[in-house]
């Protein structure tokens, strides 16, 4: 009896034990304890961020509800921190998207119904009525007329940027492959003559217009952008801001032109810029449509706009859950097929991890 009693004794703790390490698996772990003030599901969100740890190169993620940042993590690749400024690649185009409309707003540009030639005669030669007729509507939707395919390997981003002898020349000369204002082709070139457009319009260059009416009044302190062999900066890429910059902008357009309660790009130019302008055909992942140089897309019956550039980096907008998530993941000195890889497995993490724990 005694033997028996001591089993007993010994056997019911012991299923506790075992219910209670269960039931804590189920619990799941939580690090961003704030998201549950922001209707946000911590531990989903956790298994997200774990997610992104193992992509390789990984820098930044970082989810900001209602303008307050509620997870931030940084992985330290080659020593890249929150301070550090990464080149955001296409990301850039946003925000040249974004100086168009305040080059407009301050009267440097009349209309986006404007011919390119109006800024560009004598800068570039144009050897036809019909590119000198392209219209800056055209660039910012992405229907130039030409063939750059820029979400694929056949890219002519090298071509232009690195080989040839002028780039500006370069971009105007290729040949037109569809009626200009048709046909979807996501072009760095057409980006990039945005940039040399804004230059020539404002008397100054890009960057600091950018510094002076974009930049300073979100406090983007910490910034470099490259230039192109005549001095242009590139308004396709290579623009460098830290993460957390990224977050203000990605904010301003959230709150549509406003940051921090002051008006610094119009209203109607955010809304005009997110605002369908024509089908991509799904040219690339969670991108049916295209608005003024940003992606559009409704994943679950939510509507987001994207900001997206090679290798990984994203700005994700969403209106309707005052949600903006950015990532940035390394670059340098890899190949296309890491870049395709790791931008795929970052942009699933997002939509399909992130997004399930912030619509709850």
């Amino acid at each position: 009896m005694k033997k028996e009693s001591c089993f007993q004794g010994l056997i019911i703790p012991l299923l506790i034990i075992v219910l209670l390490n269960s039931c804590h698996k189920h619990e799941g772990i939580n690090r961003f304890p704030i998201t549950d003030r922001y209707n946000i599901n911590g531990e989903k969100l956790t298994v997200a961020f774990d997610e992104m740890k193992r992509v390789k190169g990984a820098l930044s993620l970082i989810v900001c509800r209602e303008g307050t940042i509620v997870a931030e993590e940084y992985y330290y690749y080659n020593n890249y921190g929150p301070d550090s400024i990464k080149n955001v690649m296409s990301v850039t185009k946003t925000f040249t998207g974004i100086l168009i409309g305040l080059a407009i707003e301050k009267g440097f540009i009349e209309s986006v119904n404007d011919p390119i030639s109006k800024y560009l005669t004598g800068i570039v030669t144009f050897p036809d009525a019909i590119k000198a007729g392209i219209t800056i509507d055209q660039l910012l939707k992405m229907t130039f007329g030409h063939s750059w395919n820029g979400t694929s390997t056949a890219s002519l981003f090298e071509e232009c940027f690195f080989d040839s002898e002028d780039n500006l020349q370069y971009i105007i000369d290729l040949p037109l492959v569809t009626t200009p204002g048709t046909a979807f082709n996501y072009s760095d070139g057409a980006s990039h003559l945005l940039s040399a457009i804004i230059t020539e319009a404002t008397g100054t260059s890009t960057s600091d217009f950018a510094k002076t009416h974009l930049f300073d009044p979100l406090g983007i302190k910490k910034f470099t952008w490259e230039v192109d062999d005549r001095g242009y900066p590139l308004g396709a890429a290579y623009l460098r801001i830290t993460p957390r910059d990224m977050v203000k902008f990605g904010n301003l357009i959230l709150d549509k032109g406003k940051y921090n309660g002051t008006q610094i790009v119009p209203e109607t130019w955010v809304t005009t810029m997110t605002s369908s302008k024509i089908s991509t055909n799904n040219d690339v992942l969670y991108g049916p449509e295209y608005g003024y140089q940003i992606w559009l897309g409704i994943s679950g019956g939510i509507k987001y706009f994207m900001a997206m550039g090679w290798g990984g980096q994203f700005i994700f907008i969403l209106p309707d859950h005052k949600t903006v998530i950015t990532a940035t993941c390394w670059t340098s000195d890899i190949t296309y097929e890491e870049a395709g890889e790791h931008w795929t497995q970052i942009i699933r993490i997002i939509v399909e991890k992130i997004f399930p724990a912030i619509f709850r």
